[in-house]
């Protein structure tokens, strides 16, 4: 793939945008003195109004208030919609009336209506026009009663009427007479609203508590999650805009992950977002400044070579004074009395002889090793058979000290015995592998498809010991791990002389080696190299067989071989954190701005239908049309199951009605006959309907009058199929 004809989105922080306001008419010329009714679709995420003959709204804006102080007039400033992004001070202060989907803040909710009066040049004391608003579904009846106290008493409204946005969207696309389940997703939530003759079933109506709001905030969480380290902040706002410019609903998900952890299906998934940044001016130098300037790099360098064999020397004068000073403790031991020489090797930090030897031996190794570097020769050296001057001594001539070293000694000799057998046995494997290079071009060219098969399959077999190899590493690093215990139990009866489960059975101790820190040591020293032949073995015989496949083998690529396929920039981490292609770069600073969206476009829909994937705990959208069909009686049920309506601004999600019907189709009988379609302007029909209904015969039926308001309260409605039910 040529990286440089994939599409680079850009995010951006959102700007000051002007209101969007479609004035047509002059109020005082058009509607002063009408009842022309005036239509609010009040969302918790935009506002919606104008007057119900016209065929859009006049104001759409995003529902939000903010009050702050203007430093520079040192006045109080309201702003309403979008004029509360054209300040810093507004945008950060900017408050939604809503608390999820119903209105909680009603100082708030006046300054948005005054907004709307005003805009639509509503400029008398009193609010002359019937008022058709929209409702979320099953509304507290006390914040309806403080929604109607505000309409009639402060703006002293004729008559208001309310509906549900779902249904009023379901009436604008032609569902007045007709049956089937409406799926309502919103800013806040998704309703599943069961329909018959065109009136929704409230009582069977369910909620799925997730919403465009929920999605964008998990869109922010997994990106932070992604990229915990990212140079920059990234807004709500900014999470928004991926989830509505990139998420989309995948029609099978786990087919999805599969094409995500393939690399050549995930270029068609992932999508590269460039975070917006400010490059740096650098500021260019002439000739003769870079020259000074490489001079004094040159200069600092060559200081920094001279400090670090300066320190070199002083280690190695430090370790040849330790050298001499070790030595002579040594050599006193026949000079003076033994308590004394003791009493001197304690204070000089040794346990006993055997730790002095060592010392000496190990300052003398690293002091040869300094000269050596110094002279450039190279100190490899073949490792020299360890100590084994005790073995042959029975343990009663022993002391506890000599005892231990005894079982060092033991061990370390089994462990170079047994890699001197393994180098014999090497050597004549050699041998061997040479005649069967012979044999195996033999059968290459008398059978190639099936030679080639053989040498895939033990390429594959080396793959795997090379795997469990490193598994097994792995664990015997941990110290409390299963593999560890057993490997230090078979040293631990390497290192005793007789059997331990017998001298237990005999009543004998039991041997502790092993429990001390010091046996973990030795442990390791003689676990570290182990492997390492073997590792070198089959590394050697991995690139033989990969080697022969790229000569003989088409299919077989670069691409495919193991170092390719083990490199951290193939991993799927890497994959989906910096993409495929080009390789990441540290030092462009524009990659470091860079963000790829693979996994969260489809995931953060797929809540919808797994809400589990967030710890919620409801059933998905599938199963809740499911459990609603299973309430109604057979006749009705096959009726309102032939049609799934989706409206709503989170419905506008692409793939969303494929992946429904699919799995739709699936838990319904066989050859039902099904369909789903969306509303044909899923933020707008919602307004559209309920200036339908503005327009009916059926307002003036089912508005509340400012009489009837003073006669019954503020919670009193008057019950329609397309609005809430009163409870008295």
């Amino acid at each position: 793939m040529d990286f440089s004809s994939q599409t680079t989105y850009t995010l951006e922080e959102k700007e000051y945008d002007a209101p969007y306001y479609s004035i047509k008419h002059n109020y005082k010329k058009d509607y002063l003195g009408t009842n022309t009714p005036l239509v609010i679709d009040n969302g918790s995420y935009q506002c919606r109004a104008g007057w119900a003959n016209e065929s859009t709204p006049s104001m759409i804006f995003d529902n939000i208030v903010s009050r702050y102080r203007d430093r520079k007039a040192n006045t109080g400033v309201v702003s309403v919609g979008m004029d509360a992004y054209s300040d810093p001070s507004g945008r950060s202060s900017a408050r939604s009336p809503f608390d999820g989907n119903v209105v909680c803040d009603y100082d708030r909710m006046e300054n948005v209506l005054d907004y709307i009066f005003t805009v639509l040049g509503i400029s008398t004391s009193s609010i002359e026009h019937p008022i058709v608003m929209t409702e979320p579904l099953c509304v507290p009846q006390y914040n309806r009663n403080l929604m109607s106290e505000l309409l009639f008493e402060c703006y002293n409204v004729p008559s208001v009427t309310y509906g549900i946005d779902a249904l009023f969207s379901f009436y604008a696309n032609g569902g007045e007479k007709d049956d089937g389940i409406i799926i309502s997703s919103g800013n806040n939530m998704t309703h599943i609203i069961p329909t018959i003759q065109g009136k929704g079933i409230l009582e069977k109506t369910k909620r799925i508590s997730y919403g465009g709001t929920q999605s964008s905030e998990y869109m922010l969480k997994l990106m932070q999650l992604k990229y915990p380290t990212f140079p920059a902040k990234m807004s709500s706002v900014q999470a928004q805009q991926l989830v509505h410019g990139h998420a989309y609903v995948a029609r099978d998900y786990q087919q999805t992950l599969r094409d995500i952890e393939n690399r050549d299906s995930f270029t068609n998934i992932d999508r590269l977002i460039q975070f917006p940044f400010t490059a740096p001016v650098f500021e260019e130098k002439s000739e003769e400044e870079l020259a000074r300037q490489a001079a004094k790099k040159e200069e600092n360098s060559r200081r920094l070579r001279e400090a670090a064999a300066k320190t070199r020397l002083e280690k190695l004068v430090a370790r040849e004074q330790e050298f001499e000073a070790f030595t002579n403790l040594k050599n006193a031991k026949g000079t003076i009395k033994k308590a004394d020489w003791l009493a001197q090797l304690k204070e000089s930090g040794f346990k006993d002889e055997n730790d002095l030897d060592e010392t000496i031996k190990q300052v003398d190794s690293a002091i040869q090793r300094a000269r050596n570097k110094e002279l450039g020769i190279d100190d490899t050296e073949e490792k020299e058979p360890p100590a084994s001057n005790l073995l042959d001594i029975p343990d009663d001539e022993l002391s506890e000290g000599d005892k231990k070293e005894k079982r060092k000694q033991r061990l370390l000799k089994a462990s170079y015995d047994a890699r001197i057998r393994a180098k014999a046995a090497k050597e004549e494997a050699k041998a061997k592998e040479i005649e069967n290079a012979r044999l195996e071009e033999e059968r290459r060219l008398q059978d190639p498809e099936q030679w080639i098969q053989e040498t895939q399959a033990k390429r594959l077999d080396v793959i795997d010991r090379i795997k469990k190899r490193k598994r097994l590493a792995a664990d015997l690093t941990d110290r409390r791990s299963r593999a560890s215990q057993l490997r230090m139990r078979s040293i631990a009866n390497l290192a005793s002389e007789t059997n331990g489960s017998k001298r237990r059975r005999k009543g004998q101790e039991e041997d502790t080696f092993g429990a001390d820190d010091e046996d973990w040591m030795i442990y390791r020293e003689i676990s570290k190299d182990d492997d390492e032949d073997e590792e070198e073995e089959d590394l050697a015989l991995l690139n033989h067989y990969e080697s022969q496949l790229l000569q003989y083998d088409p299919a077989f690529l670069p691409e495919h071989g193991f170092e390719s396929n083990s490199s951290p920039i193939n991993a799927l981490l890497h994959q989906l954190t910096r993409g495929i292609y080009p390789p990441y770069d540290p030092e462009d600073l524009s990659q470091t701005y860079q963000l790829h969206v693979n996994i969260e476009r489809p995931r953060v829909s797929e809540v919808l239908f797994q809400p589990s994937i967030i710890g919620l705990d409801q059933a998905g959208i599938v199963e809740t049309v499911d459990d609603i069909v299973k309430t109604f009686d057979a006749s009705s049920r096959e009726r309102i199951q032939k049609t799934i309506f989706l409206t709503g601004g989170f419905t506008s999600l692409p793939g969303l009605a494929e992946r429904l019907l699919d799995n739709i189709r699936s838990i319904y009988p066989v050859g039902a006959n099904v369909q789903v379609r969306s509303a044909k302007d899923p933020l707008l029909d919602a307004w559209k309907g309920a200036a339908k209904f503005a327009l009916s015969s059926a307002l003036k039926q089912y508005s509340v009058t400012r009489k009837e308001y003073q006669e019954y309260g503020g919670e009193y409605i008057k019950e329609h199929s397309l609005g809430n039910v009163f409870r008295s």
